[in-house]
């Protein structure tokens, strides 16, 4: 019982330090971002865009995508909890040895895809560890940007390859082909999500891991991803996220289930927006990662 107590004590306690820092924020930064706020919300906040629009509103971001302080550095910032995930979930389900945790070529010999790449971000923080990496999105600039970006380093550039395609233009050719397959910040863009992670579960290897990182459904998940980051801060491209596309992690468990996926860990995290610092919280009402494993 006492253990219990303590936990929720911890709890409370990370919570409380985290509201205090918070209004420390706003009340130094309230006369500036007032202004703002009004102006961004009188603009109206139920912007719905098409997957074409999604592709061209980071089709723009392109060129800025590898300014490690620019529009993109909350997806460098994410990289301190994702790929550790990776890691730490491949010694869990027995894929990886204990004493590889801290090597610099931990994943070598993993075949991995990263779906929704992006600029390659992710896939390139996975390739540095030494796995094969295939990266692809939808969005041409991007993919542009990532290759570029990746053939500039003689140390990665073998590891790495990207494709212009969705997932549904990759699978067929590409089933039972992975060990691991990564989606950040991508299922929320997705309309038919059902069909994104059953095509996920066919191109993953039997016993092979997803790991998956997105905002969970909820009305405080809406408030910091679309009021605060889209909106007064610009962290994110405006009217990239919906709340309609958001899911809960139950229910990503149970599509993750029918395609034969098993959930072994699922993680809430949480953006300390005004550090740009993400980190671990023991509580789910933003943003979640799921590790999941292939029957």
């Amino acid at each position: 019982m006492e253990g219990r107590d303590s936990v929720m004590q911890s709890k409370y306690v990370i919570i409380f330090f985290l509201v205090l820092s918070f209004f420390r924020f706003v009340l130094v930064k309230w006369v500036e971002k007032t202004s703002i706020a009004f102006l961004s919300l009188i603009e109206g906040l139920t912007f719905k865009g098409t997957t074409e629009d999604n592709i061209a509103t980071f089709d723009q971001l392109s060129k800025h995508w590898w300014e490690p302080n620019g529009p993109m550095i909350l997806l460098h910032r994410l990289n301190k909890l994702r790929v550790p995930m990776v890691v730490e979930g491949l010694i869990k389900v027995g894929k990886l040895d204990r004493k590889e945790r801290y090597k610099t070529d931990s994943l070598k010999g993993f075949n991995i895809l990263d779906v929704g790449c992006g600029g390659g971000i992710y896939t390139e923080a996975l390739a540095k560890l030494h796995a094969n990496v295939v990266g692809i999105d939808p969005a041409r600039h991007l993919i542009e940007v990532a290759k570029a970006h990746a053939q500039a380093q003689s140390d990665i550039k073998d590891r790495c390859m990207y494709y212009e395609q969705s997932l549904e233009e990759h699978w067929q050719s590409a089933v039972g082909k992975y060990d691991v397959v990564v989606l950040s910040e991508t299922i929320e863009h997705v309309e038919d999500k059902s069909a994104l992670l059953q095509h996920v579960a066919e191109v993953l290897k039997p016993g092979g891991s997803i790991f998956i990182s997105t905002w969970n459904k909820t009305n405080y998940a809406w408030l910091l991803a679309v009021v605060v980051l889209e909106n007064v801060l610009k962290r994110l491209p405006k009217g990239s996220h919906e709340y309609d596309k958001f899911i809960s992690p139950e229910k990503t468990e149970a599509m993750l289930e029918a395609y034969g996926c098993r959930t072994i860990e699922q993680r809430p995290f949480y953006l300390k927006f005004w550090e740009s610092e993400w980190i671990w919280v023991p509580f789910n009402g933003f943003t979640y990662a799921l590790h999941a494993v292939k029957g």
